[in-house]
């Protein structure tokens, strides 16, 4: 990172082309950083091994969740959710939403530095294989596995002897976040498909984001050139009023969590306006396009099948099956805020653009 530069959900653009919800984001992060929007520097946050959800954005003094994999040393990044109701992730800013970022960077971030160090990190895996098992599906529902992470952070920080009126809140906040574990999972999803970007020939889609008015994907096989469509609007309850998609939690079903396996986490069926029937429907259409079944992330209630994960261009495109994902919707009007949680799919001809791009290769190398 550098001082200028702000990291942004979905593929690269420039101010004028981002949507407004995501303009009034970007500023309110920009004056939390202390600079205008004349300053800044744009940058899509999954060309960064980052990850933005929702309208949310990475400045400099951003902190952030880093997961890593202990084999290799690759780490992904994703800021530390804020939560639902008046938070910068969904376009809302304000002295109260600027005071909650100001703890979780002067506060908030150190406690939990602190509690990491004594505890040698945490075993996010551990928990994601738990969570699926305890009704979360690690996209829009984190309450299980937010819950397992605070059990396991008590103790580093007593180790490392944070005050107590500062565990008192942070403690208090996770209580009232259950989304809080959502920056591990978004960037574990990241983590996972960075392992396998950049093969030659491969079909894999190794980011997926939209930024409120485009969405985009990049391929492995591709390098590092985005493939792009209009966003579509997501459907679910109370949509009429909802702007097109934006955040980069949309590749987290490409990992296999969220919508593909909604059967785990009935409890959020209600929210989103399905039922048991299409929640299975999701998930066997996804196995379609998937590259396999996750050895460890299982769903009981499916007969401990595994999440279908690693969406193939090739399969997208020839069957004309997309995946679903289960998003937060978002008032097109920048300040409104969340609407509900829905259902949407990435558009049909960032598929089409990249399998193209693909075929253009083959015949070169041929």
């Amino acid at each position: 990172m550098r001082p200028e530069l702000v990291l942004h959900a979905g593929p690269p653009a420039s101010w004028d082309e981002l949507s407004p919800l995501l303009r009034t984001a970007l500023a309110g992060a920009a004056e939390l950083e202390g600079l205008s929007v004349d300053e800044l520097v744009l940058g899509a946050a999954q060309d960064f091994s980052s990850m933005a959800g929702g309208a949310g954005a990475i400045t400099a003094s951003t902190p952030v969740a880093v997961v890593e994999d202990a084999t290799t040393g690759r780490r992904a990044f994703h800021f530390l959710m804020e939560g639902f109701g008046r938070a910068l992730i969904l376009g809302m800013t304000g002295d109260d939403v600027f005071e909650r970022l100001r703890w979780l960077r002067d506060e908030a971030a150190p406690a939990l530095e602190a509690a990491l160090q004594e505890l040698g990190g945490i075993d996010c895996d551990e928990i994601m294989v738990e969570a699926l098992r305890r009704g979360d599906e690690l996209h829009n529902r984190n309450a299980a596995a937010t819950s397992m992470l605070a059990e396991r952070l008590a103790p580093g920080l007593a180790r490392a002897h944070v005050a107590d009126d500062v565990q008192e809140r942070l403690f208090t906040f996770l209580r009232g976040n259950p989304q809080f574990f959502v920056a591990v999972s978004l960037a574990a999803s990241k983590l996972m498909l960075d392992a396998g970007h950049g093969v030659e020939g491969s079909t894999l889609v190794t980011a997926m984001g939209a930024n409120g008015r485009d969405c985009g994907i990049k391929v492995s096989g591709l390098g590092d050139e985005w493939f792009t469509a209009p966003a579509e609007t997501p459907d679910g309850p109370g949509a009429q009023a909802a702007g097109p998609s934006c955040g980069d939690s949309l590749l987290v079903e490409c990992a296999g969590l969220g919508a593909s396996v909604l059967p785990a986490a009935p409890a959020l069926w209600p929210a989103v306006g399905v039922d048991e029937v299409r929640t299975r429907e999701i998930y066997e259409s996804t196995l379609g396009i998937a590259l396999a079944e996750h050895p460890r992330y299982r769903v009981p209630v499916l007969g401990d099948r595994g999440a279908p994960v690693g969406i193939d261009v090739d399969r997208v495109v020839a069957t004309g099956t997309r995946p679903v994902i289960d998003i937060v919707m978002i008032h097109r009007e920048p300040g409104r805020g969340m609407i509900g949680i829905g259902l949407t799919s990435p558009p049909a001809a960032c598929f089409g653009k990249a399998r193209r791009k693909l075929g253009e290769s083959s015949a070169t190398d041929h």
